[in-house]
């Protein structure tokens, strides 16, 4: 018995809730493949990478400070 034949049947024996969020786990790892619609292209993954190597400027905590200071009661 392979990987996946096990691990289909311990979710078999668990509880329906269990399951569910297993499946909502499950779903977030293949979402692309589940919703090719809405995975990012690859100019789009280019741009990613090229913003995550220079984020450029981050707020100042003043700054962050301020805003959520704006919006507070």
């Amino acid at each position: 018995m392979g990987k996946f034949e096990k691990i289909s049947a311990a979710l078999e024996r668990l509880p329906a809730a269990r399951r569910e969020e297993i499946a909502e786990i499950i779903e977030t790892l293949f979402h692309g493949d589940l919703h090719p619609e809405t995975a990012l292209t690859d100019p789009q993954i280019e741009d990613l990478r090229a913003r995550l190597a220079d984020p450029g400027d981050f707020a100042s905590e003043e700054d962050v400070a301020a805003f959520f200071r704006r919006f507070s009661a």
